[in-house]
């Protein structure tokens, strides 16, 4: 059985205990389902998604561990890129042997039922990149499409400003 980590707020954990994980209704994304990370030995790969989903959710994230079957047909890809579409267990192997893991996802195509799910718990520490994976040695952009809706962001948006001024 592959197993996957699913990020969830604190508050919808006894509820996704009953009934499972749904997919959402309202998504941008091309490909529809649950958005998952591999479980693989390296702990900062398989929750590297915490701290950018944090910034926007709050501080009450959890994970939940899921097992699903070797032969399920799961989509795998970095976030904002095309997807390779694949079997659960070659998107563990794709994940483990990736040379540039971080952005990366799968995607299960379908609700995770509620034995599917074999635990919840809270990640012992906040990791992960910041803004993206790359932006470690770098300034965020200050212009306001960049930044607009973040929180956070308003002394940001005044550098910017008083550097065009």
């Amino acid at each position: 059985m592959a197993q996957f980590i699913h990020l969830l707020d604190q508050r919808n954990a006894a509820s996704i205990r009953r009934g499972g994980i749904k997919i959402a209704r309202f998504t941008r994304r091309p490909i529809k389902g649950v958005f998952v990370q591999a479980l693989t030995e390296d702990f900062q790969f398989t929750h590297q998604w915490m701290r950018e989903l944090g910034r926007r959710r709050g501080p009450s994230l959890i994970a939940a561990r899921l097992r699903i079957d070797d032969d399920e047909m799961v989509y795998i890809g970095k976030f904002n890129q095309d997807h390779l579409r694949c079997k659960a267990a070659e998107a563990i192997g794709i994940a483990r042997s990736h040379t540039d893991s971080m952005g990366l996802e799968v995607v299960i195509p379908r609700a995770i039922r509620p034995k599917e799910i074999a635990s919840i718990y809270r990640p012992p520490k906040v990791v992960g990149w910041r803004y993206y994976p790359a932006a470690r040695g770098r300034r965020p952009c200050g212009c306001p499409y960049c930044q607009r809706g973040e929180p956070f962001s308003r002394p940001l948006r005044e550098r910017y400003d008083a550097a065009d001024a």
